[in-house]
């Protein structure tokens, strides 16, 4: 179904996608950019997600990385490398398998991610308080039947 709509409409939604392109492009930054976690370990948000899935389901694979963060199975190796030689996690082969390598968080690396999960927690509650200040809570189930249908198209994209 194709839609019409006048100028003005055009410009006003045009508007809504760039802003849209805004915040992506702001998300990007801020995961690039290392964090404290606490205690002085300071890692990209990249790296902690990934840890931080390690921790959730131990004895994942790098394929299984990848496909979580929808990125090649280079770049998810990449991040877990990285935190391989930080010390946050140990790959292991399985007895009778040399084919597959399994993901496993050391303690330091447990503990970075039970650290973050507070972390997150806190910082998800603000944005949410700071969402609910500003937002009705009929706004904030649009916006995410919006962003459902938008990360649907972009998946596609892909």
């Amino acid at each position: 179904m194709e839609f019409e709509f006048n100028s003005s409409e055009w410009k006003e939604y045009l508007r809504i996608i760039e802003q849209l392109y805004t915040f992506v492009m702001c998300s990007m930054d801020s995961y690039m950019i290392p964090h404290d976690y606490g205690e002085g370990r300071v890692l990209s948000m990249i790296e902690m997600h990934t840890l931080g899935m390690i921790a959730e389901k131990p004895g994942i694979c790098i394929t299984d990385v990848a496909k979580m963060w929808n990125r090649t199975l280079g770049a998810a190796s990449k991040n877990v490398n990285k935190l391989q030689k930080k010390g946050y996690i140990e790959k292991k082969k399985l007895p009778g398998n040399n084919k597959n390598i399994h993901l496993y968080p050391t303690r330091e690396g447990q503990y970075l991610a039970e650290l973050h999960k507070k972390y997150d927690k806190e910082e998800n509650k603000k944005t949410l308080q700071e969402l609910m200040g500003r937002h009705s809570k009929e706004e904030l189930s649009d916006f995410k039947a919006v962003l459902e249908s938008l990360i649907e198209l972009q998946k596609r994209a892909l």
